[in-house]
């Protein structure tokens, strides 16, 4: 909800001397987060974690890693430098939030040391990175990670407050004020506009940052950067179709949307209610909020579409708020929750709400079957009970934010493994994002489980969309077909069809071909599971805890087993199974039948 800066200006001073984050501060907060019982096992890590970096010296961020990115494209390395400096930041204030009578000298160290860091940003994301005279001073390029630390540094001095020491809280203040507050105002920012996470993880790390630092005195400075996030929060939400689903994939609705959504609740409360960004007429917001509904299949396993992990955990104080401003949403089973609340970079913001915030109600109750997302393009069935099937299959386009060439891909999970798989994200590089990505496995469509026609894979961009012809859900099953044609650069290739029926009893997959000459046709199936071929005409992937059967006419077709190596987001690799049915035909069908075996 854009809004002028004069409105925004009334709507603070109607707010005037509210705190942002009420549900956050004050001892009596702390101790209820103390004593409850389902962030018991959180509690125990994070003081385990904090006594841990105590006794462990801060180590250095050196320039051999930050000039790697501009040498060989390489980012793990530094990424991972720099998110233990976060995660440890994290734990140490938790710890100090959970502990009144905490020693702060580690804390405070660890401030002390990010505030004397060269750059807030990651050098992926750094323009000129190794030129001494930037257009832009690095210190002043504002990207995700810049804009979170201000947040995270920010937040951690409003609820600490006069236990922390003078000296470090006015740091704070400085640095915060030079590398992020002042650059926002003084240019305008690429991704402002941006109909992705960035513009939501950006704009409300500096709206954050603005409402703690920003009092009475500079209420003008904080009307105006308000204005501004609020016109980027628009353009975040305009990424999202009328259906509510993050093409991005679950992981960056995560991302994203917590981050707008917790920017949300403190700017509702600092204006008293005067500006909320959940309240829009459409409805909009609450179906976005309702996406991981259709994002889980089978215990914690996921339809991985474009850059997200096969296997999804949500932060309990998210959707504990989401529960509390929309009241209709299904329950959330266990399965669905993180298992700590500091994830990988180490994020703030989700962290202390989900021990601060009351997390919602959990176990009983079922999340639903699932449905169709039309503006997205996806279909998704979840059967219930225990062990019981989960679906997903997508089309829409190739030129999707966190884009895979993966038209037609699909999912198949049981007991919380995808047996047929999408790969998910991968390991982060130049390359990754720059030219090569669809040459990478997990981004072309030759690490997903779709046709290659006459050798070629799908192409990229929007002229690469599915169209689709059925799309029925119900409580037993589903039926969705799409053209895949466009996706394909084949002279000879007139149609192609991929049509998916799922009931009680399976998955039955049929893709119909025409051509004006015979065409070579590669059906591909790809997993992380363990590939045997028992007999002609039959395969079956085996989990560790479920299996499928594929059943397929072996006088048409020629299965070829392999294996590749798939990068990881961690920059580890893991084993990846595919299953190639070969086969020549100018007009036909190939049909699978994919059958459960426990």
């Amino acid at each position: 909800m854009s809004a002028g800066v004069q409105e925004i200006r009334a709507a603070l001073a109607a707010g005037r001397g509210a705190d942002p984050v009420r549900g956050l501060a004050g001892e009596e907060v702390w101790r209820r987060a103390r004593e409850r019982p389902a962030t018991a096992a959180y509690r125990e890590r994070i003081l385990a974690r904090a006594a841990g970096h105590a006794r462990t010296p801060l180590g250095p961020v050196p320039f051999s890693l930050h000039r790697r990115f501009a040498e060989d494209g390489a980012r793990t390395a530094y990424d991972e430098v720099f998110a233990a400096r976060r995660r440890r930041l994290t734990d140490l204030a938790l710890a100090a939030l959970l502990d009144p009578g905490a020693d702060l000298t580690a804390l405070e160290d660890t401030i002390w040391a990010v505030c004397d860091e060269y750059v807030w940003a990651l050098p992926a994301h750094l323009d000129q990175l190794l030129s001494p005279a930037p257009s832009v001073p690095h210190a002043e390029q504002i990207d995700l990670v810049a804009a979170e630390t201000a947040f995270t540094l920010a937040e951690i001095r409003r609820l600490l407050g006069a236990r922390l020491t003078p000296l470090v809280a006015e740091r704070v203040h400085q640095e915060v004020e030079r590398r992020v507050l002042g650059p926002f105002l003084a240019r305008t920012h690429w991704w402002e506009k941006a109909e992705t996470n960035w513009s939501a993880v950006c704009g409300a790390g500096v709206g954050m940052a603005a409402l703690h630092l920003l009092g009475d005195a500079e209420e003008s400075r904080l009307a105006e950067i308000t204005a501004r996030v609020l016109a980027a929060m628009d353009h975040y939400l305009a990424g999202f179709g009328a259906d509510g689903a993050c093409r991005e994939g679950l992981d960056y609705w995560s991302y994203g949307f917590g981050h707008h959504a917790l920017y949300a609740e403190a700017l509702r409360e600092r204006t008293a209610g005067r500006v909320d960004l959940f309240a829009d007429g459409a409805g909009k917001v609450a179906r976005i909020a309702r996406f991981p509904w259709y994002a889980f299949l089978s215990g914690n396993a996921v339809a991985a579409f474009a850059d997200t992990r096969p296997h999804g955990a949500l932060q309990p104080g998210l959707l504990g708020l989401l529960g509390r401003r929309f009241p209709g949403l299904p329950a959330v089973p266990e399965a669905w929750l993180v298992e700590d609340v500091l994830d990988g970079p180490g994020r703030w913001g989700a962290a202390v709400r989900s021990l601060g915030w009351e997390p919602p109600p959990s176990g009983g109750g079922t999340p639903g079957p699932g449905g169709y997302l039309p503006d997205a393009g996806w279909m998704v069935h979840r059967a219930a009970g225990a062990g019981a099937w989960g679906f997903a299959a997508k089309g829409g386009h190739n030129a999707e934010p966190h884009n895979h060439n993966d038209l037609g891909s699909f999912v198949l999970a049981a007991h919380g493994e995808p047996l047929l798989a999408d790969l998910g994200v991968g390991t982060y590089t130049r390359e990754y994002f720059g030219a090569g990505r669809y040459e990478i496995l997990c981004n072309g469509s030759q690490g997903h489980s779709v046709p290659l026609v006459a050798g070629k894979r799908q192409h990229a961009g929007a002229g690469a969309a599915a169209r689709v012809l059925v799309a029925e859900h119900g409580d037993t099953g589903c039926r969705f077909a799409l053209d895949l044609t466009a996706a394909y650069d084949v002279d000879e290739l007139t149609s192609l069809v991929r049509e998916f029926t799922l009931t009680p009893g399976g998955l039955t997959l049929r893709d119909t071909y025409a051509g004006t000459a015979p065409l070579e046709v590669t059906e591909r199936f790809v997993s992380y599971a363990a590939l045997e071929l028992p007999a002609p005409g039959r395969a079956v992937v085996r989990g560790a805890r479920g299996a499928v059967a594929l059943a397929y006419d072996p006088t048409r077709w020629r299965a070829e087993p392999g294996e590749l190596r798939h990068g990881l987001r961690d920059g580890s690799t893991a084993a990846v199974r595919v299953l190639d049915l070969r086969g020549t035909l100018t007009r036909g069908s190939c049909e699978v039948t994919l059958t459960p075996l426990g």
